[in-house]
């Protein structure tokens, strides 16, 4: 059992929530019981994974996406209703959404290279003053279709491939989630491919003209590797269970 503020002070830290702008509250959004035994997991902060965290005995949950947005909102329908559940409950809710996806060692996008056994050159495409995405470079000449069968063994078989760039290929761009909006960009430092979560229509015609393959692997499951290596990390350091609750939107 630890103190929760011991928990949230260390995540603070290392995550750093204090520096990094976000539209997101990043933080302890909603406290809970003092003490922690159990921690729990996910990617969104739904009712849904808070009674799968109650009902598991778990004490401080950590998500991806919060439930404050950077906007006064009225504490009314589902919004009281997943508050009312924490408060009743005790679970303290902790939120990390830029601060996860940018970071270098537990991050999304860290996490998606090395599961894909590349390497990560540096940080590109800022949000807010703070570089996201990765610019990844594999070890030897890739065809699309190689890299199409990594990428389903990390995110799962639902992969959609825009098959638009060279035959072998090795500059490849990570952006987890909503990170198409990167596309130009990884395009302009020479990337020849780029994974991300969600499609964009706009850039279908630009990806195709400008000869880049783009992975697209669902925003739910490319954000899901972050948490569960800040999970296993949380367990190494803290010796306290841990419990990922697996909830896809499928999106």
């Amino acid at each position: 059992m630890l103190a929760t503020k011991d928990i949230v002070n260390y995540l603070d830290e290392y995550l750093r929530i204090r520096e990094i702008k976000d539209d997101s509250l990043n933080g302890l959004q909603v406290q809970g019981r003092p003490e922690v035994e159990k921690l729990g997991f996910a990617v969104d902060a739904s009712l849904d994974a808070f009674e799968a965290a109650r009902a598991a005995n778990v004490d401080l949950l950590i998500v991806h996406h919060g439930l404050f947005w950077g906007r006064e909102q009225p504490i009314t329908h589902s919004h009281y209703h997943r508050i009312r559940l924490l408060i009743e409950s005790g679970l303290n809710l902790y939120c990390a959404h830029l601060p996860l996806d940018a970071h270098p060692e537990v991050g999304n996008n860290a996490q998606l290279a090395s599961q894909l056994d590349l390497d990560v050159e540096y940080y590109f495409g800022q949000y807010k003053g703070t570089p996201i995405a990765v610019y990844a470079r594999a070890r030897k000449k890739l065809h699309a279709g190689e890299l199409l069968e990594k990428l389903k063994t990390v995110v799962g078989e639902h992969v959609r491939l825009d098959e638009f760039g060279p035959q072998t290929f090795r500059n490849i761009g990570i952006c987890s989630g909503a990170g198409a909006s990167f596309i130009p960009e990884a395009k302009q430092l020479g990337m020849e491919a780029f994974i991300t979560g969600e499609p964009r229509h706009s850039y279908y015609n630009y990806s195709k003209e400008e000869k880049m393959h783009i992975y697209y692997g669902r925003h739910y499951d490319t954000e899901t590797l972050g948490l569960k290596a800040l999970a296993d990390h949380l367990q190494d350091l803290f010796k306290l269970p841990t419990q990922f609750f697996d909830l896809p939107s499928f999106i």
